[in-house]
């Protein structure tokens, strides 16, 4: 064998073994290098997403109390809503109670301009608006008109006596007898204090006497009494018929008064009567 061509001996192929640990220790400090670089990268991307989640925590619990925030500035703008509609309501409530209340009174006002509080009868002012109407209605819508004015007789004696209570229990019941004796179109007002007025159409001289005589029966024969005492009454009525218009209502009104006196001073509990006849 060609001496070149034998294996080198064993100091040779210690030197050849030494060669292959070096090779082999250099390539896996390489690779223990490149790991470590590719760590490297990876923590500094893991630090980029550390940071970003950091940084999309905050601004996620910046949002949370923004909206807590907002959250709570709702409810309390829901409250002071939910106060306000409370109070609009009350408020119209009390309007709504206050427009109700005025309607009563405006009401109660107009009742009181027509209607007399004590009697339940007509007022002045109503009674001599129907003379007005009826009197310039005689010769076409009615045929005649009868006027009265009533007086309760000895009134201020029976106040003194029994006391105003007693007068505004006597004033009730000549009312109540005047409502029974009056029929649908003839009408009876209080003039003031226990003065009356009956205003009636289409009765002619008879049928008004009659009338007129019928409520002083009436009132003369009541059995009124007030706290164990009988209250007597009397009327005495002035009573103008006309079947002619008069244009001036109160001086028809004026002729039954001028009656009325003439009753009182011929004795009172009577009816003294005026045609038109006697007009003028």
């Amino acid at each position: 064998m060609d001496p070149s061509n034998r294996p080198c001996d064993g100091q040779d192929m210690d030197g050849l073994a030494d060669f292959s640990l070096f090779e082999q220790e250099k390539a896996i400090m390489q690779r223990s290098e490149q790991m470590l670089e590719a760590l490297d990268a990876v923590a500094d991307g893991v630090k980029v997403l550390a940071k970003a989640y950091s940084e999309s925590y905050r601004a996620q619990r910046r949002m949370m109390r923004m909206s807590d925030r907002m959250q709570a500035d709702l409810q309390e703008a829901n409250r002071q809503l939910r106060e306000q509609a409370e109070h609009l309501a009350q408020l119209n409530n009390a309007l709504s109670d206050e427009v109700h209340e005025r309607e009563r009174l405006t009401a109660e006002l107009e009742r009181l301009a027509l209607e007399d509080a004590l009697t339940g009868l007509f007022s002045r002012r109503r009674v001599i608006d129907c003379v007005e109407g009826m009197a310039e209605s005689v010769g076409e819508e009615a045929r005649s008109l009868a006027v009265m004015m009533l007086d309760l007789d000895d009134f201020k004696a029976l106040n003194d006596t029994h006391g105003h209570a007693a007068g505004d229990f006597a004033l009730e019941s000549f009312a109540e007898i005047l409502r029974g004796e009056l029929s649908a179109e003839q009408y009876a007002g209080r003039m003031g204090g226990e003065e009356f007025l009956v205003v009636a159409a289409d009765l002619e001289l008879e049928a008004a006497v009659d009338l007129a005589e019928r409520i002083r029966r009436a009132v003369e024969h009541a059995s009124l009494h007030w706290k164990g005492e009988r209250l007597s009454l009397a009327v005495s009525i002035g009573l103008v018929v006309t079947t002619s218009p008069w244009p001036d209502a109160g001086e028809l009104v004026a002729r039954a008064d001028d009656l009325l006196y003439r009753a009182k001073n011929e004795g009172r509990n009577r009816v003294i009567v005026q045609t038109h006849g006697d007009h003028g």
